[in-house]
Formats: C-alpha cells, sequence, structure tokens
C-alpha cells in the first residue's frame, strides 16, 4: 500500500459554544483503509489537541478539535497523525494528560541479598 498524505489545505470552520470547538476538513490522497483509520483516530484523540469525532468519507476527512491556535499547528498536528498511521505506530486510547506523572524513582544501586544468605560476623 502506498502511503496516504494530505492533499489539501485545511478548510477550519469554528463552531463557538462552550469550548469554541474547530472543525477541520481536509483531502486524503487516497482512501485509507479500517487499519488506518482507527491508527489516525487513536492518535487524534490522545494528543493535546483534543481532536476527535473524525468522520472518512472516502478520501475527505472531517475532524473536531478543541484546543486549536493556528492553522500551520493544526497542518503539522495532522500530518504528523497521518505519519503515525502510515508507519502503524500504535497510541494509548484516550485523551492525553494534561499533567505527567513524576518519573519513577531510580531502583537502588546496591545488589540486594536474599535473606539468610549471609551471616554477619561476629
Amino acid at each position: 500500500m502506498l502511503t496516504i498524505h494530505r492533499i489539501s489545505d485545511l478548510t477550519l470552520e469554528r463552531r463557538g459554544g462552550p469550548d469554541d470547538r474547530v472543525c477541520i476538513h481536509f483531502k486524503l490522497s487516497q482512501p485509507p483503509d479500517k487499519a488506518w483509520i482507527s491508527l489516525f483516530k487513536a492518535h487524534a484523540a490522545s494528543s493535546v489537541l483534543g481532536a476527535e469525532n473524525a468522520i472518512f468519507n472516502d478520501t475527505v476527512v472531517y475532524i473536531e478539535v478543541v484546543r486549536a491556535r493556528t492553522q500551520p499547528e493544526l497542518a503539522t498536528a495532522l500530518d504528523c497523525f497521518i505519519e503515525c498511521a502510515n508507519l502503524r505506530l500504535r497510541s494509548l486510547p484516550g485523551p492525553a494528560p494534561l499533567d505527567r506523572p513524576a518519573p519513577a524513582p531510580a531502583p537502588s544501586l546496591r545488589p540486594r541479598l536474599a535473606a539468610g544468605r549471609f551471616r554477619a560476623r561476629v
């Protein structure tokens, strides 16, 4: 299968409302298969843009985003979702967490001794 890429500029439509959603549509180079669509949707949903409700109609894609800033930023993000789907990269389902968890503490560098293997010298 040839790689899919975006072949049109983004068309933006502000929906308004309490969260000021933006509806975007664009055209792809070829119709994607179901696996590609599910990967695209997973990356879009887990992104910081809060992209959801992606609808695919042959080569035309409609998607809503919650956190839209500029058209170049949206174009870059959508191109990343497309490339991740082309590479078959998996994504965690659901929206991205707002706060990242603290990294786990580094394991102790001292070797652990099994109980009873060594006796203290008296």
